[in-house]
């Protein structure tokens, strides 16, 4: 019985451990964008929607979503698809990674798309798109949509 009890405490212990590594806070936001006049201008339409905001180049947004380190994560994120990160980029395999593990299936993910691509990148890994050049009156919206069916 009290073996029973101890391994419910460390099972207990061990799942609150998973949970909290892979919580993404929904008041974040972080922008990958190799410009970084694109990054400027992402991170302000998102801002702009009330949310708190890291912008960063794509090495650096995969190194630091490659490791393991317990900080909080961003519940959005918006990539600027370009010559530097296409939609088979390690980038989105590790966001696919963190969103599998959380239980609310976070980070939600916004790619911003050239005009001049035909077909829109399918992944199952994306919520939405949006197509250059990128304002706030089109970019907004979907950050708004998206946010407010997670609360729902």
């Amino acid at each position: 019985m009290a073996e029973k009890d101890a391994i419910d405490q460390l099972a207990a212990a061990t799942e609150s451990a998973v949970t909290a590594t892979c919580a993404a806070d929904p008041t974040q936001a972080l922008v990958i964008a190799a410009s970084p006049v694109n990054r400027i201008v992402l991170s302000r339409i998102a801002q702009r929607a009330y949310l708190r905001v890291q912008a960063m180049d794509p090495e650096e947004a995969r190194r630091i979503l490659s490791s393991a380190s317990p900080r909080s994560r961003p519940g959005l994120v918006i990539v600027d698809i370009d010559a530097q990160v296409q939609p088979s980029d390690t980038l989105f395999l590790h966001l696919e990674q963190h969103r599998n593990a959380s239980p609310r299936r976070l980070p939600l993910v916004i790619t911003i798309i050239p005009s001049r691509l035909g077909a829109v990148p399918q992944a199952e890994h994306v919520d939405a798109h949006v197509v250059r050049p990128v304002t706030p009156e089109a970019l907004q919206p979907v950050i708004q949509r998206l946010l407010t069916a997670l609360q729902t």
